[in-house]
């Protein structure tokens, strides 16, 4: 009966502690990257500082709670190619309650209360989220910043993995063909 009791006394601690590393991580964030319905955007640095104090005002009465939100690489990659997204990118690979990442990735929508943080590893969104709830703020001030920038001619497509492992395999389709064509080349010199 004390386990549970000690057990029940100790859980929002925890819980409370691994909050304050998942907010405290963006102020670690090396760079922000924005994507605007799938054409990613290059930013002043003036506008990433812009962006930055947004994204901090709206979470700064934020708290964790449990994530439901599982991200899929394909299935994200291809929600990326609508609306408004930003990507706060680190130099090294970070963890928060046990689990990796090296970039935060958010979609910012009008009357957001509340964020899905999906963890990207090497460009690959995969594996439980981290969620925030916004405590009475929003991202409506970023979501009009993000909507209102103007957009440079040099932006490029998100593209998504399954196109990236569609060439790899045809890739490695075409050295099998030419091994096999250069075998059977070999076996025909040897029965001349």
């Amino acid at each position: 009966m004390q386990k549970v009791l000690f057990f029940m006394m100790i859980f929002p601690i925890l819980f409370c502690s691994s909050v304050a590393n998942v907010i405290d991580l963006f102020r670690e964030a090396d760079m922000i990257v924005f994507y605007k319905e799938g054409q990613q955007v290059y930013l002043s640095e003036n506008d990433q500082s812009q962006i930055d104090q947004l994204f901090s005002d709206a979470i700064e009465k934020s708290y964790s709670m449990p994530a439901f939100a599982v991200s899929i690489d394909n299935l994200t990659k291809e929600s990326m190619k609508s609306g408004l997204w930003i990507e706060f990118v680190f130099d090294k690979t970070m963890a928060a309650s046990e689990m990796p990442f090296d970039s935060l990735l958010v979609n910012i929508t009008q009357s957001q209360y509340g964020i899905n943080l999906i963890r990207g590893n090497a460009g690959v969104y995969e594996g439980r989220c981290f969620y925030l709830d916004l405590n009475g703020n929003n991202l409506d001030k970023l979501y009009d910043y993000l909507s209102n920038l103007n957009i440079p001619s040099e932006t490029f497509e998100v593209e998504s993995q399954e196109i990236e492992e569609t060439e790899i395999v045809e890739e490695e389709n075409e050295k099998k063909d030419k091994e096999l064509i250069k075998s059977q080349k070999t076996l025909l010199e040897k029965l001349k």
